[in-house]
């Protein structure tokens, strides 16, 4: 399996795929990058396809002393991406939390420097979903713990996915909620409290400064359409879809080949 080490020592898993100009795809919360399969696929036919697991996530090492917040991660992304390609200017796609870590990447001067495009995936620039706010505070008490089956599958799945995706593709839903039970609870609970308490770019948008696509699902309860209107407003040279009917937060399984279509036009203007 391929592995680049972190300065730390760690390593971190990624899958590489295709050539021509590169595209990093980079999962949320409790993902990995299974999450981006079919975009692994579609992409390296014209692009060098990237993906990675965050530090704690899928493959890769998960050390108990790390702090998993989200400025971390984007770090690590950008030692991952310098060690495998160098100065190559590259596409960043993030999804849910990976959109938080673009964003943490594309408003800082000392990551942003070989950026060429940045594609925004059912986020926000602030967590603003007062059932996860109250979830995190049971958290904190210890009331409440995150990687258990009957959570996942009452609470995170019909937050994630719509009621006929999940009807009509059990294979997937029961794909997602193993890599879901793969992560640890302290894992889990770390990035989840610096989400809802640490996580705030709004101030920063206006230093994004490269051609940028955002998506979301117009039926998104996780992390409201709303918030992509807020970024799209707030970015310049920015461009916005909303997918419909009755897209959730996983677009890129819901709404696959309008997803895939939307980066396409995209990729084809930079």
């Amino acid at each position: 399996m391929p592995y680049v080490k972190l300065n730390d020592g760690n390593k971190i898993w990624y899958e590489e795929k295709g050539k021509g100009t590169p595209i990093v795809f980079i999962h949320g919360w409790l993902g990995s990058s299974w999450h981006f399969t079919n975009q692994i696929n579609h992409f390296s036919k014209t692009h060098r396809v990237f993906t990675f697991d965050h530090k704690g996530h899928g493959k890769s090492d998960r050390p108990e002393n790390a702090t998993y917040t989200l400025p971390e991660f984007a770090e690590e992304l950008n030692q991952a991406v310098t060690k495998l390609i160098g100065n190559q200017k590259i596409v960043l796609a993030g999804h849910s939390m990976g959109g938080f870590i673009s964003q943490i990447y594309a408003t800082n001067p000392k990551l942003k420097k070989n950026l060429k495009g940045l594609i925004l995936m059912s986020t926000a620039a602030k967590f603003g979903n007062p059932a996860l706010d109250e979830f995190v505070e049971l958290i904190k008490k210890g009331e409440m713990t995150i990687i258990d089956p009957g959570l996942v599958d009452s609470i995170l799945v019909p937050t994630c996915f719509n009621a006929k995706y999940i009807e009509t593709h059990q294979g997937t839903i029961k794909k997602f909620a193993e890599e879901v039970l793969k992560n640890s609870e302290h894992v889990a609970s770390k990035t989840a409290i610096c989400i809802v308490d640490h996580y705030n770019v709004e101030d920063k948008l206006e230093k994004i400064d490269v051609p940028t696509l955002i998506l979301a699902g117009n039926e998104d309860t996780f992390i409201f359409p709303e918030e992509a209107e807020l970024m799209h407003k707030k970015i310049k040279n920015s461009e916005l879809k909303i997918f419909s009917p009755n897209i959730g937060h996983m677009i890129q399984f819901e709404a696959l080949e309008k997803c895939n279509k939307a980066i396409e036009e995209f990729l084809k203007k930079l």
